[in-house]
Formats: C-alpha cells, sequence, structure tokens
C-alpha cells in the first residue's frame, strides 16, 4: 500500500489514528485503511502502522470528512467526499472500532446534499455539525457549488435537522471547524471561489447551546488568509493552525499560526520555530492532536520545481504555547501522565505505635492477597477440568488484520 496520498482522513480513537481514502500517485479514489499505534513511543523514521484493509468495506473515496463523538464509544464517522460516479452511496458511514466492522447510517429526516470539503465536529450530546463545502453533478449535487449550510446529524436518533444560518459565514469551503470546551465552534479560513481566500483576521462562531451566529475581529499580528489548513485544539486552548495555500498550489509563507482563544478577543501570534521538517505538507494533510502532539500526516509539499504528494508522518510539540518544535520522538500520553506524577512524600515519624499498626496493616495484606490466590488456583484446577464447557471461538480477525506496513 503506498503511503504517499493526499485528502484523506484522520480519526483518533482507541489509542490508534486511523486513516482512511485519499489519492495516491497511481489511483484518484481509494479506501485504503490503516492506522497508527499511538499507544506505544515511536520515532518518525520507524512508523508503528497497520494494515486493515481487509476489513475495510467502504467505498473508494476521497475529500471525505471524519469525526469521533467523544460520547459516542468506539465509532468513526465519516461524511460526505467524492466517490466517484456513485452518487447514490449513503452519506454518513460509520466504522465501530470493536466489533471491526463498517456500516452506513439508516439516516432519517430531510437529507442534505452531498458534499466535499466540509468542516465537521461533534458536540458532547453526540451532534454532528457540518458546514460548508463544495458539489457538483458528480456527487449527486447540482445545486450551487459552494455551500453555507449547516446540517446537523443527531447520532443518537440517526436524524438530520438544520442549524441555523442567520449571520453565518458566506458560502465557502476548504476552511476549518474547532469546538471549544463552551460549545462554541470556531470556523477559521476557507475559499468563497476559485483562488479567493478568507482571511483570518475575523473568524465565525457557532454557539452550539443557544443555535446563533457571532464574528471575532481577531487581534495580533494578522495571518495571511489561506484554505486548505488544517487546526487542532491544544489543552492549553490554543487553536494551532497549520499549512494552507493562498494561491492554488502555492503555499502560504506563514505555515504555522496560533491562536490564543483564552483571551477575548482571541488573539493570533505566529510562533518562531527554529526549523522546519522537510518534506513539509501544505494542504491535502491532515492534523491530529494527541497528548502534547500535532500529528501532521501525508499531503502535498512543495519539491522547489512544483508539488508531489508526501509519504511522511512530521510531529509538533505543542505543550508550551510559547516554545511550540518540530520533533522526530514520540512519548503516549499515557507514559507522559505516569512519568510526570511526583513522587511519594514520607509523613513525619509520629511515634513508634503508627510504626506499629502500618507493619501489622501490611502484614495483614500480604497474607490475605496469598490466601485469596490459593483459592483462585484451586477454583481454576477445578474449572479447568470439567467436561460441560463450550468454548466460544475468540474473535481474532482484528489481531490477522496487524501487518505492519513497511
Amino acid at each position: 500500500m503506498p503511503l504517499n496520498r493526499d485528502d484523506h482522513v484522520a480519526s483518533y480513537i482507541d489509542n490508534k489514528i486511523f486513516f482512511l481514502g485519499g489519492g495516491t500517485d497511481t489511483q484518484n479514489l481509494t479506501n485504503d485503511f490503516f492506522f497508527l499505534d499511538v499507544s506505544i513511543p515511536f520515532n518518525t523514521s520507524s512508523l508503528p502502522l497497520y494494515d486493515l484493509n481487509n476489513i475495510t468495506e467502504i467505498p473508494y473515496n476521497r475529500r471525505a470528512s471524519s469525526v469521533v463523538c467523544e460520547t459516542v464509544n468506539n465509532v468513526i464517522f465519516v461524511w460526505g467526499g467524492d466517490f466517484g460516479f456513485n452518487s447514490s452511496s449513503p452519506l454518513i458511514f460509520a466504522f465501530n472500532t470493536t466489533a471491526k466492522l463498517w456500516n452506513a447510517a439508516n439516516d432519517k429526516g430531510i437529507k442534505p446534499p452531498r458534499r466535499r470539503y466540509s468542516s465537521v465536529v461533534c458536540d458532547k450530546n453526540a451532534k454532528i455539525y457540518i458546514l460548508d463545502g463544495t458539489a457538483d453533478q458528480n456527487i449527486g449535487n447540482t445545486s450551487s457549488p459552494y455551500s453555507n449550510e449547516l446540517d446537523i446529524f443527531d447520532t443518537s436518533q440517526l436524524t438530520w435537522s438544520l442549524g441555523s444560518i442567520l449571520n453565518a459565514p458566506a458560502p465557502h469551503d476548504i476552511g476549518t471547524a474547532t469546538l471549544l470546551p463552551g460549545g462554541i465552534i470556531v470556523y477559521i479560513g476557507g475559499s468563497n471561489s476559485f483562488g479567493k481566500y478568507l482571511e483570518l483576521t475575523q473568524v465565525f462562531l457557532y454557539d452550539t447551546l443557544k443555535s446563533t451566529w457571532s464574528t471575532m475581529n481577531t487581534t495580533g499580528a494578522p495571518p495571511t488568509a489561506r484554505g486548505f489548513h488544517t487546526a487542532v485544539l491544544t489543552r492549553q486552548g490554543h487553536i494551532v493552525v497549520y499549512g494552507g495555500e493562498n494561491a492554488p498550489l502555492t503555499p502560504v509563507p506563514d505555515q504555522l499560526v496560533d491562536l490564543d482563544t483564552n483571551v477575548q478577543p482571541f488573539k493570533w501570534t505566529t510562533p518562531s520555530i527554529d526549523f522546519t521538517p522537510n518534506p513539509a505538507p501544505f494542504r491535502g494533510h491532515s492534523s491530529t492532536l494527541v497528548g502534547n502532539y500535532m500529528i501532521v500526516a501525508f499531503g502535498w509539499f512543495n519539491n522547489g520545481t512544483g508539488s508531489s504528494r508526501s509519504n511522511k508522518i512530521i510531529m509538533l510539540n505543542v505543550n508550551d504555547a510559547n516554545n511550540y518544535m518540530w520533533v522526530s520522538s514520540f512519548t503516549p500520553p499515557a507514559v507522559l501522565s505516569a512519568t510526570s506524577q511526583p513522587s511519594a512524600s514520607i509523613s513525619p515519624n509520629t511515634g513508634s505505635k503508627n510504626n506499629i499498626a502500618e507493619i501489622i496493616g501490611i502484614v495483614g495484606g500480604v497474607v490475605g492477597v496469598v490466601i485469596i490466590s490459593a483459592v483462585i488456583f484451586l477454583v481454576y484446577r477445578w474449572y479447568k477440568n470439567r467436561d460441560d464447557i463450550n468454548v466460544i471461538p475468540s474473535d481474532d480477525a482484528f489481531k490477522r488484520s496487524k501487518e505492519i506496513i513497511s
């Protein structure tokens, strides 16, 4: 499976980043399916990638959007995108990471037109908000090519509804949507016609609790207008915007910018970083936040004479908003938490009686563990020798699929 690709989707769930679809140098559409294991430390020169193509049950696709709802366990939702000339393909696909199964959502209500390059988030009520995007007859939509329709998909009821468009941004595509903890969606950038890009001096805000739109004029050094960028929200409340173009296939000069949402109005800064990895994509890539790392995968990069698809993954450490750093080594959040725990403090000596009580408690605990272990062992031997047990075969399809990608 070639790794070089663009316009794929990436979804972080169950300590894995699942990658799906996109275009490669040999195929305009694919249904390639694989994941990056982020439960273990690794280096970008040796990535723990695993092939899942033997359980892919979704049409060939590109320019779709994916989202994970934090209140819906073990499910990735994939919306819209190009499916060739198969305009009858379902609008919403769902992958269950536990059952390892793909399903088309049996959605109800007034279904929206299929679109590509949409901005998608999911709130705490498991509602997916889908804004903007483009469409044409190739994906079963003959309406206006640019959209500012806000479609809401309730994953618990599998029903569609329309959000407000009063004071919504103009129809556009290739922007980003970021959900803040308070229920506000921040929409940044995009394009409302070929070669024209939205300024980042103004961002659009949608309040999911009140169903209302507003705009905010940002402060700080104004970044270059752009589309085809990505955005992640750090644990410190900063939206890190990476990549983008301000003319067709022309990278913006300020590839990395930061929007601080802790201040009102939000403030832009351009981080000072010593170097940028090579090749560094500027469009068609994905960015996923895992712990302290923004993991940027694949996409188009400038090779000096033109653009090529990348087969690389690069990482930015975003732990310190004043000191972002491109790094080659990854440490999982669980390992970080374990290593950052303070050492156990030693209580002052309060007398020998307390020490004796502590010793008695420890000895009693050890004896209790020994007794329980002996009982468990005897029960296990009796259970193992029974003749009336029906063994249910385990589902090892996922294990068989874990063939590492070289």
